[in-house]
């Protein structure tokens, strides 16, 4: 396991929330793998002031921090975390640290630098506090490697500056940064660094420089910190002999290049324009000990000018024919150091040629350094794909590029981080975006962001903007290759080759994505392509509108076959790997479904919405379902609503071809299904209509199972369940026994749970076992063993949030059986910094339930005071339950008194019979308030009537209230309850629910 500390606290890469969790864990990384006690785990969280149960509050982020998967041993009064199970990024830069002195020490000065560079990868690009004085050995060790091998560019100067110029100054740090300066030639900048760490010192302390300052002053002024000997920058171009800006996010990438060029003759840097390949290759060449020559290749037109070109810049050379003929007989005095080779991708035909002349004859010692689009292809060449930066090293190089141009950054960073990712991270678009902010707001460069134009001088043309950077590397594309790009942009999420050649058409695909890969316009993950959203912006708008109509045409057609072939396996032993290609291909099929709305193609519409909703309903996302419900059903334009074949079939005015009926009706009970779990009234009432009609004009054409399943769903009563069960499909048989199994909840029923597992068994279907599971471990004695097995099944289908709610239940009968580690997990995500308020509110819910069973009243009312505390205006059933616990701990009326104005409240939202399981709470804790009350009939009726409304009593509703159990008797008194109840119809209920609770509440 992976700790990073030497910049925000993150295990494996997971950033660590909380201020009081990061303080814990720091304090048990700190010990190095000795016991941290309890008391200094106390003082480093609460610094001397904690509360009262400050052991129990330890204990709490200790479970957190085992939730985050640290191997935390509780110890002899303390904690402790094994050194030998995590790898800690401070514990491995001070080893690589240590090495370098050792080497630094053995005369191995190449052996130091590589071992400070190692390090300095693990601190962030603009390192804070935490590591201070690591960081500054880290520093210290760059810069005595760079000075002892004679290289003084490579000492890491903007580190020094940050250590120098702090305050106070580290005066050793800017001694060192004085000899660095020095050793460059730049004698004015090291004496103005002394001027300015004096006068620093004496206004600010009264203080003289130190000794060891003062020594480099006095050598500086002697002339004796040159180093002397020929320097490599001076070969090079003007613009490469000193970085502009300081280089950000890109170490590990100059460390592998330098192995590699030190492994290899050739090393080819390879990336999409704008990817910062010419910068990286400038660095190189400034590090390098032996002669560079740049031959920078972008302004060359012609493959015939490569060759003299290259020739021209290797000193005795003949330019005037191949390397073997005439320039052979002095190949060996001119080939010597390393040659780099910027901007090849548009003559790289010719540039290979020369390349492999060259290092037919070159001595070993010499190099080539090449960055391209694509690769050379020579034999022994060495790639390296430089990848976008890493969100971290992105955000870095904003804030230093925004500071550099006078900016003093105030955006959030979800927001620069929106932006970043908008510009796929890539460097060039940050740096333009970068000097935008200069005079724009972020909100505003991130709404403009594929406008950025030239607004950094002294760019490269091509560099000018994204929009130009993109049109060099279109140019260099066969116009069918240029025509597959532009056509490829339509593609909102990575594809297949299958997807590729729908929106193309025409002849196989297969080469010009290739082509398109090499010159990196595109990206091959795995087994698919993914193109950058900078570069889908410029081929959008390069396409015209007839050709940007057929690409989307193929897309639909496309996008329809692929859902027809998911939604046929969304159900049955095909339904993991049917769920995982749907997420995969999620953003397609909606930016297709929205085209087939737009341009009503109702048949394709409801094909692709049909896989699109039920992925939607198997992974939870019943927002977003209920929101595509009112587009599909033409909810704000009623002449589309007319004319509609989904609502109306054979009757729609002007309607055209039919959507398949089968699929049809399944989108329909899925809308239902949705709508129903959100509250959204009209697209529900739309959906049924819609089922309606497609029954009365082509029953025949809807499959038996669905046909049943729509006749049944949504808005099932116990009569529904059990037609469902007497069906001869096990799929269906299965969704009764559940359905039986949730609308008996609470009664005493079991076995539906477990019988409605078994037939979902039999047809493979992980969400259905999942879901019963979930049933089951409610109805039976070795309900922990359901729930786990439907953690196993839900998790394996993707649905998180009904997962982690099936956690979450578990912790809760783990708890309320007495297991004191379940309570502190659930107490940990109550005291959890981010966590959903949800998720948080279900938790104190238990905690208050199992307060209340292991005879605890005073904690019970508390969990419930602050779940009313923190739920007001939102999460009113959680409000509900809360009140029943305070009528559990009631002893007279007046301590029943908030319970009732809470149900008061609640009844303005529940009246509205938009949430039927609200609806359901609202009647049952109303139940509650009438056992206390000693109202048995009115205690029976609401119970009644709340369980047949689909009172959610396992998630939110506590169980456990005596009075109320009382008043219900055993099963053979509620049975005719809830018979009698079932017959009613939801209006009914709705009114009858109102009616009691008028009458409770008044």
């Amino acid at each position: 396991m992976r700790i990073t500390t030497l910049g925000p606290l993150a295990v494996d890469g997971r950033p660590v929330r909380g201020d009081r969790l990061t303080a814990v864990i720091r304090e048990l990384l700190d010990a190095r793998g000795r016991t941290a006690s309890t008391g200094a785990l106390i003082d480093a969280v609460w610094s001397g002031a904690p509360p009262e149960d400050a052991v129990g509050a330890v204990q709490a982020l200790v479970g957190r921090a085992r939730r985050l998967g640290l191997p935390v041993l509780a110890a002899p009064g303390g904690y402790r975390i094994p050194a030998d199970r995590v790898e800690i990024d401070a514990v491995t830069a001070g080893a690589l640290v240590d090495r370098g002195r050792r080497a630094l020490t053995e005369g191995d000065a190449a052996g130091a630098r590589t071992c400070a560079d190692e390090a300095r990868v693990l601190f962030p690009e603009v390192p804070g506090e935490t590591g201070g004085r690591l960081f500054g050995d880290v520093v210290t060790l760059r810069a005595d490697a760079a000075l002892a091998g004679g290289d003084p560019h490579r000492a890491g100067e903007a580190d020094l500056r940050r250590l120098a110029t702090r305050v106070p100054p580290d005066e050793p740090a800017a001694a060192l940064l004085v000899r660095v300066l020095a050793a460059q030639g730049r004698d004015a900048e090291a004496l103005d660094l002394v001027d300015r760490v004096r006068t620093a010192l004496a206004e600010r302390y009264g203080a003289d420089p130190s000794p060891v300052l003062a020594d480099a002053h006095l050598a500086l002024l002697r002339g004796q910190l040159a180093i002397a000997g020929p320097r490599a920058a001076g070969e090079l171009p003007a613009g490469w002999r000193r970085a502009a800006t300081p280089l950000v996010g890109r170490a590990a990438d100059l460390g592998t290049i330098g192995t590699a060029l030190r492994e290899s003759a050739l090393v080819t840097v390879v990336a999409t324009g704008g990817a910062g390949k010419t910068r990286l290759a400038a660095e190189i060449a400034r590090a390098e000990h032996r002669p560079v020559h740049v031959v920078e290749l972008a302004g060359l037109r012609s493959p015939g000018d490569v060759r003299p070109t290259v020739l021209a810049a290797l000193p005795g050379t003949d330019t005037t024919g191949p390397v073997p003929g005439g320039a052979a007989s002095t190949a060996d005095a001119a080939l010597t150091g390393l040659l780099v080779l910027d901007n090849c991708e548009h003559v790289l035909d010719a540039v290979a040629t020369v390349v492999a002349e060259l290092l037919a004859v070159a001595p070993p010692e010499f190099g080539v350094l090449a960055t391209s689009r694509a690769p050379l292809g020579l034999l022994g060449e060495r790639v390296h794909r430089l990848s976008m930066l890493p969100d971290d090293d992105a955000l870095a190089l904003l804030d230093a590029r925004a500071r550099a141009g006078g900016i003093a950054p105030a955006w959030d960073r979800d927001r620069a981080l929106a932006l970043c990712r908008r510009l796929d991270n890539l460097p060039l678009a940050i740096e333009l975006a970068a000097a935008r902010l200069r005079t724009m707001p972020i909100d505003d460069v991130l709404a403009g962001v594929a406008l950025l134009e030239n607004v950094v001088r002294g760019l490269p043309d091509r560099h000018a903007s994204v929009r130009a950077l993109t049109d060099w590397s279109r140019a260099l594309l066969a116009p069918a290759e240029q025509s597959l790009l532009e056509r490829l942009a339509v593609i909102p999420a990575p594809f297949t080759a299958g997807l590729a050649q729908a929106v193309a058409g025409g002849a196989d695909v297969r080469p010009g994505l290739s082509i398109l890969v090499e010159q990196s316009l595109l990206q091959l993950d795995e087994d698919r392509y993914r193109m950058l959203a900078t570069v889908r912006e410029y081929g959008t708008a390069r396409l015209g509108t007839g050709a940007h109509a057929t690409a989307m045409a193929g897309l639909v057609r496309w996008s329809r076959e692929r859902a027809v072939t998911l939604a046929a396996d969304f159900i049955g032993p095909a339904q993991v790997a049917a769920l995982r290609g749907g997420a995969a291909d999620r953003d397609v099929l909606v930016a297709a479904l929205r085209w087939s709305l737009d341009h009503d193609d109702e048949p394709a519409a409801a094909d692709i919405a049909t896989a699109l909703f039920q992925l939607w309903t198997v992974r939870g996302r019943h927002a977003e379902a209920s929101a595509w419900a009112g587009p599909l059903l033409r909810l704000g334009d009623p002449a589309a609503r007319r004319r509609s074949t989904i609502l109306h079939g054979t009757a729609a005015v002007d309607g055209g071809a039919l959507p398949h009926a089968d699929r049809l009706a399944w989108l329909c009970v899925l809308i239902g299904l949705n709508t129903g779990i959100t509250g959204a009234v009209r697209p529900h009432a739309l959906a049924r209509r819609a089922l309606r009609t497609l029954f009365t004009q082509r029953p025949g054409d809807v499959s038996p199972r669905i046909a049943a399943l729509a006749t049944a769903l949504p808005g099932p009563d116990r009569a529904d369940a059990a037609t469902l069960i007497a069906h001869p499909d096990p799929y269906v048989q299965g969704m009764g026994h559940f359905l039986r199994a949730v609308l008996a909840e609470g009664d005493g029923v079991i076995g539906d749970g477990e019988l409605a597992y078994r037939r979902f068994e039999a047809v493979g279907d992980h969400w259905g076992m999942g879901m019963a599971a979930h049933a089951a471990g409610h109805a039976t004695g070795a309900g922990t063993t359901w729930l786990r097995r439907s953690e196993r099944h839900l998790t394996l289908v993707g649905a998180a949030e009904d997962a982690r709610s099936t956690r979450a239940l578990l912790d809760a009968q783990l708890a309320l059986a007495g297991d004191a580690e379940a309570a502190r997990r659930l107490l940990a995500i109550v005291g959890e910094d981010g966590i959903a308020p949800e998720e948080a509110c279900q938790a104190r819910l238990v905690l208050a339930q199992v307060a209340w069973r292991h005879a605890r009243p005073a904690e019970a009312l508390a969990h419930a005071d602050a779940l009313l505390g923190t739920t007001a205006g939102a999460f009113t059933v959680f409000r509900v339950a809360a009140a029943v616990i305070q009528l559990w701990a009631a002893e007279r009326e007046i301590d029943a008194a908030r319970a009732a104005d809470v149900l008061r409240q609640a009844g303005a939202e529940a009246r509205t019979g938009r949430d039927r399981p609200l609806l359901g709470a609202w009647a049952t804790a109303g139940a509650e308030l009438a056992a206390f009350r000693r109202d048995v009939p009115a205690a029976r009726g609401l119970w009644a009537l709340g369980t047949r409304a689909g009172a959610p009593i396992s998630r939110f509703f506590p169980q456990g209230g005596g009075r109320l159990a009382d008043a219900l008797g055993g099963r053979e008194s509620r049975e005719p309850l809830l018979t009698e109840a079932g017959a009613l119809s939801e209006a009914a209920v709705h009114h009858r629910v109102r009616a009691l609770m008028d009458g409770l509440l008044r």
